[in-house]
């Protein structure tokens, strides 16, 4: 792999052209540190781009040539490598190859014979353009590694380690925006003491690196300076809520347009009940031989109002019941286009549960809403009474 792009390819099936042009550009190429290439057909051509393509940054080709013309040609280079600029000479006027040049993404075209100053205006111009792509490359590649990075840290981060029992099973599936790698999507499952778990979900508004900049926070502070020390004791959902809102409130004191829905739900397999607590987060449900049935407590969003008390709700569970909590990216997948959310309680109806079961949710999802990917984070956390 080449270390620079240094490379110019002439490429043209008549030598004196080829040479007339090397003499021409020989001066400007020096002094960029440019290296001409040259070929006499596109199929040669192709092949030094096979070797050369990482750092070959201009391509001037003919248009009129044998076994494939020069649109043709560029339209192959712009399939397989679609960074480099291409510039077409021709002395010819095919409006129809014109177009296939242009729809191969042509810098621009120059007739033969041509100007000495303008070829060097027009090659010294592509050049800053290809350069402008190539810095803009750069950019994306730079900060798509960034927010890899970042996706990799939150998934360390905020990963649970879930509790195991043989009389409940829990299942976290985390899905963040294609191409951000990181979200706004808090979720946890924390074992309290025997056979009470402690279940929380939250969504941060917004994507990408703001979001889970908060997700970070927000990991930092529930554990060590609440949860901790209420391993053992009476945990109130609502209690943890309203301590939540004045610790955020608090900490984002002096920002704005901060909010954060977030759910807490204790399971109690002693009691065989599920106590829970909302602050404004999508209500979860419960499914009790395949009926849905919605958790439909809920309070202000976290950060909206400081000294909130959350009301909290309470239900016997039995063996069977499936608690689903989930983000709103689950269900508002085509809301931006103006359709209505999913109809989660069908799909919970009809989807059993199982190893793939959160798959198959949001493949639903997606299927119900007819979009091929979700546009904002999805997370799914699932206890299945045993």
């Amino acid at each position: 792999m080449e270390a620079a792009r240094n490379y110019m390819l002439l490429v043209d099936d008549e030598p004196n052209i080829v040479n007339a042009l090397r003499r021409e550009l020989a001066e400007w190429a020096a002094g960029r540190s440019v290296e001409i290439l040259t070929a006499q057909s596109a199929a040669e051509a192709l092949k030094l781009l096979e070797v050369h393509a990482e750092s070959t940054a201009l391509i001037i080709s003919d248009l009129k040539m044998p076994e494939m013309k020069g649109s043709d040609f560029l339209l192959a280079v712009k399939k397989l490598y679609p960074e480099i600029t291409s510039i077409l000479l021709t002395g010819f006027s095919e409006p129809e190859e014109l177009i296939k040049a242009v729809s191969a993404g042509i810098f621009g075209f120059m007739l033969k014979p041509w100007d000495h100053a303008y070829l060097l205006s027009e090659v010294q111009k592509a050049w800053e353009h290809g350069e402008t792509k190539r810095e803009n490359a750069r950019y994306m590649k730079m900060m798509e590694d960034e927010l890899r990075w970042a996706g990799e840290m939150q998934d360390a981060i905020l990963k649970p380690n879930l509790p195991r029992s043989d009389k409940v099973e829990f299942r976290a599936t985390y899905n963040p925006v294609p191409g951000l790698y990181c979200g706004g999507d808090y979720y946890d499952v924390i074992f309290l003491s025997e056979n009470r778990y402690l279940l929380l979900i939250g969504d941060v508004a917004g994507h990408g690196v703001k979001a889970a900049f908060v997700t970070g926070i927000l990991k930092a502070v529930i554990y060590p300076e609440y949860i901790r020390s209420m391993i053992g004791k009476v945990f109130s959902p609502g209690a943890f809520l309203t301590w939540l809102n004045d610790r955020m409130c608090f900490e984002f004191r002096s920002t704005s347009s901060m909010l954060i829905t977030f759910f807490a739900g204790v399971l109690d397999l002693g009691t065989a009940t599920f106590t829970w607590a909302n602050a404004g987060h999508n209500f979860p449900f419960l499914v009790r031989g395949g009926q849905p049935v919605e958790l439909a407590v809920s309070g202000p969003g976290i950060g909206m109002v400081k000294s909130v008390p959350y009301q909290e709700s309470s239900l016997p569970i039995i063996s069977g019941d499936r608690l689903l909590l989930f983000t709103d990216g689950l269900v508002e997948i085509a809301c931006h286009n103006g359709k209505e959310p999913v109809n989660l309680p069908g799909l919970l109806s009809v989807l059993a549960p199982g190893d793939k079961g959160h798959r198959s949710l949001m493949d639903a999802a997606l299927a119900e809403a007819d979009e091929p990917a979700f546009t904002d984070d999805v997370t799914i956390v699932s206890a299945h009474i045993i």
